[in-house]
């Protein structure tokens, strides 16, 4: 398989795994041990999380120009980021946690163990309004559940959405939310990205780089559209038998 065909399988990934509650990272490492696949390129990944970023924010568009008369909303959303980008930083910085060849074994027990824990929180009954009741308590627990995100097989997306259940808010109110989140955390990110291709002069954009952009807004997209669509009408079960099953997989097989 030529570098392109890869890259395209990355992006994809990528825009699916980053919004629903499997992992993108864990699937991005499994998918590049499996393609055979180490990608040192920091443009692609900068574009990566920047086709995520836009998808986001494309979709949310009109509700986040609303925000802008919802003041207690943005600061519940900044509460919620400050935990995650303080650690991200240090984690990015000292090279804490090494993404590239993190252990697989790690990754496996991390996606059972996160998914029984979403499972768990999915049967808490939810009664609360994200606009109305989300206070700054909450927020912080939000964002310190956001935390644990930072290791691959965790799921950013699933465990702020496990967070917002345990606080008893409806799927699609704490998937919201979590998806709010994902523009900071995510814009975190980027920046990052950009401060190292500062350092290290890398300016090589090319057209793998633009295919790989556009393949990771449109799955992006796609995936939120569907997910917020699916858990409008259905539990999180699905998602926590995939995690615990791919897991266990992993475990006895790889």
């Amino acid at each position: 398989m030529d570098e392109l065909n890869k890259i395209i399988i990355l992006g994809i990934i990528q825009g699916v795994a980053e919004f629903l509650p499997i992992s993108s990272n864990a699937h991005l490492i499994m998918a590049e041990q499996l393609l055979d696949y180490h990608n040192h390129n920091e443009i692609l990944n900068l574009v990566f999380h920047l086709g995520s970023l836009l998808a986001i924010i494309t979709y949310f568009f009109s509700e986040l120009l609303g925000l802008l008369k919802k003041p207690k909303m943005i600061f519940n959303i900044v509460a919620a980021t400050i935990p995650v980008i303080i650690v991200g930083y240090f984690v990015h910085k000292f090279r804490l946690i090494n993404y590239e060849y993190f252990s697989i074994k790690i990754i496996a027990i991390t996606l059972i163990v996160f998914g029984i824990i979403l499972f768990v929180s999915d049967k808490i009954n939810h009664s609360k309004i994200l606009y109305k009741d989300l206070n700054l308590k909450g927020s912080l627990i939000i964002g310190l559940f956001q935390i644990i995100s930072l290791i691959p097989g965790v799921s950013r997306s699933g465990i702020t959405l496990t967070a917002g259940r345990f606080l008893g808010y409806s799927r699609f109110e704490a998937a919201k939310f979590s998806f709010f989140l994902s523009i900071p955390t995510t814009a975190g990110a980027c920046f990052l990205g950009i401060l190292d291709l500062i350092k290290t002069n890398n300016s090589d954009l090319n057209y793998i780089a633009i295919i790989a952009f556009i393949a990771s807004f449109l799955s992006s997209y796609l995936t939120i559209k569907f997910f917020l669509t699916f858990i409008s009408k259905f539990n999180l079960n699905i998602f926590v038998y995939y995690r615990v099953i791919l897991g266990v997989f992993i475990l006895l097989f790889i």
